[in-house]
Protein backbone atom coordinates (compact mmCIF):
# COMPACT_ATOMS: atom_id res chain seq x y z
CA UNK A 1 0.00 0.00 0.00
CA UNK A 2 2.58 2.29 1.05
CA UNK A 3 4.83 1.85 -2.47
CA UNK A 4 1.71 2.18 -3.91
CA UNK A 5 0.99 6.05 -2.30
CA UNK A 6 4.53 6.52 -2.90
CA UNK A 7 4.20 5.52 -6.98
CA UNK A 8 0.98 8.07 -7.41
CA UNK A 9 2.52 10.79 -5.07
CA UNK A 10 5.31 10.95 -8.27
CA UNK A 11 3.35 10.70 -10.79
CA UNK A 12 1.34 13.48 -9.73
CA UNK A 13 4.49 15.07 -8.86
CA UNK A 14 5.44 14.37 -12.55
CA UNK A 15 2.86 15.54 -14.45
CA UNK A 16 2.35 19.18 -12.34
CA UNK A 17 6.03 19.27 -13.26
CA UNK A 18 5.70 19.32 -17.32
CA UNK A 19 2.24 21.46 -16.83
CA UNK A 20 4.44 24.37 -14.90
CA UNK A 21 7.66 23.88 -17.52
CA UNK A 22 5.42 24.02 -20.86
CA UNK A 23 3.55 27.01 -19.00
CA UNK A 24 7.39 28.91 -18.81
CA UNK A 25 7.22 29.69 -22.36
CA UNK A 26 7.08 33.49 -23.78
CA UNK A 27 3.65 34.02 -24.37
CA UNK A 28 4.59 36.71 -27.05
CA UNK A 29 6.06 34.64 -28.95
CA UNK A 30 4.24 31.70 -30.92
CA UNK A 31 5.38 28.77 -32.91
CA UNK A 32 3.65 29.76 -36.78
CA UNK A 33 2.70 26.71 -38.08
CA UNK A 34 3.92 26.94 -41.80
CA UNK A 35 3.70 24.80 -45.18
CA UNK A 36 6.44 24.62 -47.44
CA UNK A 37 7.50 22.66 -51.16
CA UNK A 38 9.46 20.01 -50.91
CA UNK A 39 10.40 17.20 -53.07
CA UNK A 40 14.10 15.91 -55.24
CA UNK A 41 16.24 18.36 -55.93
CA UNK A 42 15.87 17.94 -59.43
CA UNK A 43 12.42 18.76 -59.05
CA UNK A 44 12.92 21.82 -56.94
CA UNK A 45 16.23 22.58 -59.29
CA UNK A 46 13.68 22.38 -62.67
CA UNK A 47 11.06 25.01 -60.84
CA UNK A 48 13.79 27.38 -60.26
CA UNK A 49 15.18 27.26 -63.79
CA UNK A 50 11.62 28.01 -64.93
CA UNK A 51 11.36 30.89 -62.35
CA UNK A 52 14.90 31.68 -64.52
CA UNK A 53 16.44 32.72 -60.44
CA UNK A 54 19.92 32.55 -59.88
CA UNK A 55 21.61 31.71 -56.20
CA UNK A 56 22.92 34.71 -54.37
CA UNK A 57 23.64 33.72 -50.94
CA UNK A 58 24.45 31.04 -48.76
CA UNK A 59 24.27 29.84 -45.31
CA UNK A 60 23.73 27.32 -42.63
CA UNK A 61 20.17 27.84 -41.20
CA UNK A 62 18.61 25.47 -38.59
CA UNK A 63 14.36 24.89 -38.48
CA UNK A 64 12.30 22.71 -35.97
CA UNK A 65 10.21 19.72 -37.38
CA UNK A 66 6.68 18.98 -35.95
CA UNK A 67 7.98 17.00 -33.59
CA UNK A 68 10.08 19.60 -31.59
CA UNK A 69 13.36 18.03 -32.99
CA UNK A 70 15.83 20.53 -34.88
CA UNK A 71 17.83 20.42 -37.81
CA UNK A 72 20.29 22.23 -39.67
CA UNK A 73 21.33 22.31 -43.21
CA UNK A 74 22.16 24.56 -45.89
CA UNK A 75 20.01 27.57 -47.57
CA UNK A 76 20.29 29.44 -50.78
CA UNK A 77 19.08 32.25 -51.34
CA UNK A 78 18.03 32.52 -55.11
CA UNK A 79 16.47 35.58 -57.05
CA UNK A 80 15.97 36.70 -60.93
CA UNK A 81 18.68 39.24 -61.86
CA UNK A 82 15.97 42.43 -63.30
CA UNK A 83 12.12 41.13 -62.08
CA UNK A 84 13.40 40.94 -58.20
CA UNK A 85 12.05 37.20 -57.17
CA UNK A 86 13.36 35.41 -55.00
CA UNK A 87 13.13 31.98 -53.73
CA UNK A 88 14.56 30.36 -50.26
CA UNK A 89 15.69 26.93 -50.12
CA UNK A 90 16.66 24.64 -47.33
CA UNK A 91 18.10 21.35 -47.67
CA UNK A 92 17.27 18.89 -45.31
CA UNK A 93 19.24 16.27 -47.13
CA UNK A 94 21.44 16.00 -49.99
CA UNK A 95 18.24 14.67 -52.59
CA UNK A 96 15.63 16.65 -50.92
CA UNK A 97 15.49 20.21 -50.75
CA UNK A 98 12.19 22.41 -49.79
CA UNK A 99 11.33 25.98 -51.22
CA UNK A 100 10.20 28.74 -48.44
CA UNK A 101 9.31 31.98 -48.49
CA UNK A 102 9.38 32.50 -52.27
CA UNK A 103 8.68 36.27 -53.15
CA UNK A 104 9.52 39.55 -55.10
CA UNK A 105 10.91 42.89 -55.04
CA UNK A 106 14.48 41.46 -53.27
CA UNK A 107 16.71 44.30 -53.07
CA UNK A 108 19.08 46.21 -50.68
CA UNK A 109 17.64 47.26 -47.31
CA UNK A 110 18.14 50.63 -46.87
CA UNK A 111 16.83 52.64 -43.76
CA UNK A 112 13.65 50.72 -44.72
CA UNK A 113 13.27 52.20 -47.79
CA UNK A 114 12.87 50.43 -51.22
CA UNK A 115 15.72 51.17 -53.80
Amino acid sequence: MRKAALITGLLFWVATSVAVLAQEKDPEIVQLPIMVDCGHVDKIAEMLTEYQEVPVAKATVMWRLPNGEFMTGPLTIFAHPTDRTISMVIQPTEDFACIAFPGNNFGPYADGKET
